[in-house]
């Protein structure tokens, strides 16, 4: 099939600096790239200053208000209707945010593929209004998209009871740590840190992540090594951040520091309690070290039997205990699990041929 020009909106763009979305957006590009297709990537008008270039891969930037609670919703519907302009025949939409124009954009013709992103109307930081603009925009999306893709079975099955419409299942892909040992050196001085001498929690402060449980969580164990939180210096560091042997790092973007903690960590401890398939808790599990999660069913999908889970302080406590005790025994059980679901699932290979495959059928149907 000749190239297909298509539009990926609703990330906040790039090189990928800000989460998983935006590392998701890039991979997709690069690959859709390769396979001979003409890639818009929508930017918010910041990352103008970062170089990038990949053929056939092109950034188109926005300009919108950096309050949090407009940005996503300013960059994906003012991006579907550039994309619009720029007769991008496809566009793949990431998030809810921009159906409102999406709905334009199927009435002119354009087709449209929808990642909702798990339930963000699920999400603590909404109030009642949001979670039901949210869920509208959920709804809308669900009846206008060509075609709908889950990152979760999870996700597939709820998007299918909810609207009686299916849902294709893709999950993302993660890459392979680096080893940085000049990294690593860094971050060992600056926080005072031994190989596996620590349990490493990264994400946002937010309520749906449950830090507040880990760090009492952790303080309630036997376990005289350190925890490191990588985040944003919200509430919780002011509540905690005296307490021995807890280390806030602040937020860390650079993917080499992130890998290099990840790699000399005892084991992940990862909060996040909403959503569909998370990155983080991909790069944790492509670092080899075993995951504590949150007890819900995306976490358990990814982790089955290999992971250690909880849902109260105290779950964690002891979840904790048993790592101390056996860890050994639970490395190298979930290191060969690990191994196999990133070759066979959480492949960006695998991805980006399922999304493309998506995108030829739908281009092709009239």
């Amino acid at each position: 099939m000749k190239g297909i020009k298509i539009a990926i909106v609703g990330s906040r763009g790039i090189p990928a600096r800000y989460g998983g979305f935006e590392t998701f957006a890039e991979r997709l590009a690069q690959g859709l790239a390769r396979r001979g297709h003409r890639v818009e990537v929508y930017c918010k008008s910041s990352l103008k200053t970062l170089p990038y270039q990949f053929e056939r891969v092109e950034r188109v930037f926005l300009r919108c208000p950096s309050m949090k609670s407009v940005e996503k919703l300013c960059l994906s519907n003012r991006g579907v209707l550039k994309a619009l302009f720029r007769k991008n025949r496809v566009i793949v939409l990431l998030g809810v945010s921009g159906v409102p124009t999406g709905i334009f954009a199927r009435a002119l013709g354009t087709k449209i593929i929808l990642n909702p992103d798990g339930l963000e109307w699920k999400r603590g930081k909404w109030n009642s209004l949001g979670r039901w603009l949210l869920r509208r925009l959920e709804a809308w999306g669900a009846r206008i998209a060509h075609a709908l893709v889950a990152d979760s079975r999870a996700i597939q099955d709820y998007l299918r009871r909810t609207y009686g419409k299916p849902a294709v299942f893709i999950p993302y892909g993660v890459d392979p740590p680096q080893e940085d040992p000049e990294a690593w050196e860094d971050l060992r001085r600056r926080f005072s840190l031994e190989e596996y001498g620590y349990y490493l929690a990264v994400g946002r402060d937010v309520p749906e992540n449950n830090f507040p449980m880990i760090v009492e969580g952790f303080l309630k164990s036997p376990s005289r090594r350190k925890l490191v939180v990588v985040s944003d210096a919200g509430e919780n560091y002011r509540r905690f951040r005296e307490r021995e042997g807890v280390v806030f790092t602040g937020p860390i973007y650079r993917r080499r520091d992130l890998y290099a903690l990840r790699l000399h960590a005892f084991a992940h401890i990862h909060g996040h309690s909403v959503g569909g398939t998370n990155p983080s808790l991909l790069e944790a599990v492509a670092c080899g070290n075993p995951v504590i999660a949150y007890d819900v069913v995306y976490n358990r999908e990814v982790l089955e039997e290999f992971g250690l889970y909880f849902s109260t302080a105290e779950e964690l406590a002891e979840s904790i205990d048993i790592m101390e005790r056996e860890g050994e025994r639970i490395r190298k059980r979930a290191g060969e699990y690990y191994e196999k679901i990133l070759r066979e699932k959480y492949n960006w290979e695998l991805v980006v041929e399922a999304y493309a495959g998506l995108v030829e059928k739908i281009s092709r149907e009239v």
